[in-house]
């Protein structure tokens, strides 16, 4: 998904900067939990200091943990979603929703075939745009679809930008998608997927690593086992 794109479509469908993801808001929340936990155990007057400290390691502990699933579910998720939003965007179930009988069906394929071929013989995106125009003048929208999808694999921004121009449905798809690229595969949403996952260890814990915190919050039972 080209970045340059995206942003040009965010501007033209929302005319707003994309929205917070679920897990922003989630890693939101675990974090406004974490410092209001801390600062209940941190006005516990009655309670050893040693055992503010196991409170405050598993506090640590259990927020960490909270906040790497919910980076793994949006991974999951964004991964899912990018398939669906794929096959609604470049695929042809709205057309093959009309076709019933299966004569329907076979010339549908072939229609779809001979328009992928077509498309893939496309080399320079003036000829893209060309044939996009008489796809669209000639109501071809199987070319069309075919020729958006073509110009989007080979970056042509124009091309892809004019196909989703009349297909408001479609554009709002594809920024999904962008938003999608742009959180999994660009440097800066791994940037922002790695802030989102991260927390700043407590004062209490600073001369701790990981396996001693580890250590503090286990079970006994389970050391005993």
């Amino acid at each position: 998904m080209p970045s340059k794109l995206a942003q040009q479509m965010n501007e033209l469908i929302r005319g707003q900067q994309p929205q917070p993801s679920a897990s922003q808001d989630k890693s939101a929340d675990i974090r406004a939990m974490y410092k209001q936990g801390l600062q209940q155990i941190r006005g516990q007057r009655n309670l050893h200091p040693d055992a503010k400290r196991v409170e405050t390691a598993r506090l640590y502990a259990n927020a960490r943990a909270a906040l790497d699933k919910v980076m793994r579910d949006q991974i999951a998720a964004d991964t899912e979603n990018w398939g669906k939003l794929e096959r609604r965007l470049w695929g042809y179930d709205d057309a093959r929703a009309h076709a019933t009988t299966a004569a329907d069906r076979a010339a549908l394929d072939s229609t779809i075939r001979d328009a992928a071929d077509r498309a893939a013989q496309i080399k320079k995106p003036s000829d893209a745009a060309h044939a996009l125009k008489q796809a669209e003048q000639a109501g071809d929208q199987i070319l069309a679809r075919a020729i958006g999808k073509r110009a989007c694999d080979m970056d042509w921004d124009d091309v892809l930008g004019d196909y989703l121009g009349t297909r408001s449905s479609a554009s709002t798809v594809y920024l999904e998608m962008c938003e999608i690229h742009q959180r999994q595969q660009t440097a800066n949403g791994a940037l922002a997927q790695r802030f989102a996952a991260s927390l700043a260890k407590p004062d209490e814990l600073r001369d701790l690593d990981d396996n001693a915190i580890e250590q503090m919050t286990a079970d006994p039972g389970d050391a005993a086992a």
